[in-house]
């Protein structure tokens, strides 16, 4: 199609030396609308998969309680969680990790603050574990009155349903971006037949039939559709790239390490239960795979688009 002999001069019509770069603004916002959408869906799987679970137990302390026994209740409060059905392990948070957790609110001094910090500790769960949690929360009661149990149900529900409209919102932007991409083609090949239609007459009058001057008009907007949607994806993906690093800089100014997708617990977003919530823009290979469709997908609506604007429109004034 690429080789296809023109009778029209498509090429001088000024609408269309203007078609690829509005296609490229579009697979452009299409783009990060898709790569946005890609990336939130991993979040939401990765913060899933590590919150899933795991519980939390906060056991707070006064002032007149004395080291000795603030070890002696920890110590009933993890026997009586290594001792609870669908329990794998526990894990005591020190005053550091306790810390860690706590600067994004109190700041670098939080241990030092006049207050006393609970103890928390870390609970992972056996596969398909059922706890009763009214029930393990009021055994916590009896031991230190004020420990409570977090089972990060309610945070998890909420930042999915967060990140579910998110990746709703991802997939209007595309869809209204493709629409305006179709009107966009419409417009421009009615503009090339209204400045040919002469041209267009005299073909007709010597037998060319409509699939052929559709074609015409086809073959330039799949040409033009390819180069409009490479320019968008690549600088789409050049700003999704730079994003990340942005990201991955701040992470490090802050102290934070790089972020991995695989590994939940070294990034700079934190979960309730200490466990690090990954924040990285970054794709995998097959996510880019899906980008790199793009500009076909565009080439493909643009072609579909012009050949059905100008049947339609031939089957009018010709």
């Amino acid at each position: 199609m690429f080789g296809l002999r023109s009778d029209l001069p498509l090429d001088r019509d000024a609408a269309a030396k203007f078609l690829p770069w509005i296609l490229g603004f579009m697979v452009y916002l299409a783009a990060l609308a898709v790569g946005s959408a890609m990336v939130v869906d991993r979040l939401s799987a990765n913060w899933q998969n590590g919150l899933t679970g795991n519980l939390t137990v906060e056991v707070p302390f006064t002032d007149d309680i004395g080291v000795t026994e603030r070890g002696e209740l920890l110590d009933q409060v993890i026997n009586l969680l290594s001792a609870t059905p669908g329990v794998a392990g526990t894990t005591l948070l020190d005053d550091r990790e306790i810390a860690r957790l706590l600067e994004p609110w109190l700041g670098a001094e939080a241990t030092e603050l006049d207050i006393p910090l609970p103890a928390m500790i870390s609970v992972t769960l056996r596969e398909n574990a059922e706890l009763d949690i009214a029930q393990l929360q009021q055994d916590l009661a009896a031991i230190q009155p004020g420990a409570r149990v977090d089972d990060h149900a309610d945070w998890i529900a909420d930042a999915l349903s967060f990140l579910r409209g998110l990746k709703l919102l991802a997939a209007l932007l595309t869809g209204l971006v493709l629409t305006a991409t179709a009107f966009t083609v419409v417009f421009v090949t009615r503009t090339g037949l209204s400045i040919h239609r002469s041209v267009i007459e005299i073909v007709h009058l010597i037998g060319a039939p409509d699939a052929y001057i559709a074609q015409q008009f086809q073959a330039q907007s799949l040409r033009l559709g390819i180069i409009g949607g490479v320019i968008g994806t690549l600088l789409a993906a050049g700003t999704m790239l730079g994003a990340d690093h942005l990201l991955r800089a701040a992470g490090t100014v802050a102290g934070v390490p790089g972020s991995d997708s695989a590994d939940i617990g070294s990034t700079s977003g934190m979960g309730p239960s200490g466990i690090g919530l990954a924040l990285d823009l970054h794709l995998l290979p097959w996510q880019w795979g899906v980008l790199g469709l793009l500009p076909f997908a565009t080439a493909l609506i643009a072609m579909v688009t012009a050949r059905w604007t100008v049947l339609r429109s031939l089957a009018r004034f010709i």
